[in-house]
């Protein structure tokens, strides 16, 4: 019974946003062209110069598409063949590096059923990661918007993530925090994908980089002094 009693006192809770920044590119437009034959038979050169460029590199780049497909598969293939390890493991103070990696390796995993490349690790995005998952716990509260007002975007453009103001870049944040069996890579990993705003973050396409920060302890108030668990996973393209 007492048993019973810990299993169904076991919580578990998460959060997603999503957020994007574009900077739009203008062209100078170009000069007029001559008038009359001379600019007619030079703009039918141009034309025909034009579509043989365009031909050209039509086929390179569906050589570079052939290429790119066959390369994207046999990443698939590596990823879901390769275990993930200490996706049972609960978080503690010495086992971090183990639990970032299980939880990346599941994240990639889920990522490769579906078609997606794998993402890589970002200093950056691990710098905000990390610092939002010990605040949390520190400052007791669960949510995207720190206290301070804090948002996502300014947490990690902090840390120099985005190089300037002139590119656009694309970033989502998934949080969760867990207590005793529901702390594990595996519990977290299994609420994020059964949640179609967490899915759709670790799913979308663009993003190549990630990080994951785990605090070993859940905020106070919410996990009632029981053990548990923070995750906070970054997400980030930039868009040059």
């Amino acid at each position: 019974m007492s048993n019973l009693r810990t299993l169904l006192s076991t919580t578990i809770a998460i959060l997603a946003c999503a957020c994007s920044g574009a900077v739009l590119d203008t062209a100078a437009a170009g000069s007029p062209s001559h008038r009359g034959h001379h600019g007619r038979a030079h703009r039918a050169h141009h034309r025909a110069h034009k579509a043989h460029r365009a031909h050209a590199a039509h086929h390179r780049s569906a050589r570079r598409s052939h290429v790119g497909r066959r390369s994207h598969a046999v990443t698939e293939t590596i990823t879901l063949a390769t275990p993930c390890q200490n996706t049972e493991l609960t978080p503690a103070p010495d086992n971090l590096g183990e639990i970032d990696a299980a939880t990346l390796c599941l994240i990639n995993q889920e990522r490769a059923r579906n078609g997606e490349l794998p993402l890589q690790v970002s200093a950056q995005l691990e710098e905000a990661a990390q610092g939002h998952s010990d605040e949390m716990v520190s400052e007791d509260y669960f949510a995207h918007v720190a206290p301070s007002g804090l948002t996502p975007v300014a947490r990690v453009e902090s840390t120099g993530y985005v190089p300037n103001p002139q590119v656009g870049y694309a970033l989502g944040e998934n949080l969760a925090w867990g207590t005793m069996p529901l702390a594990t890579p595996s519990a977290i990993v299994a609420a994020w994908i059964a949640s179609p705003e967490h899915l759709a973050n670790i799913l979308y396409s663009p993003y190549r980089d990630t990080a994951i920060g785990v605090a070993p302890a859940a905020p106070p108030s919410l996990a009632g002094g029981q053990p548990g668990a923070v995750y906070t996973q970054e997400f980030g393209v930039i868009l040059r």
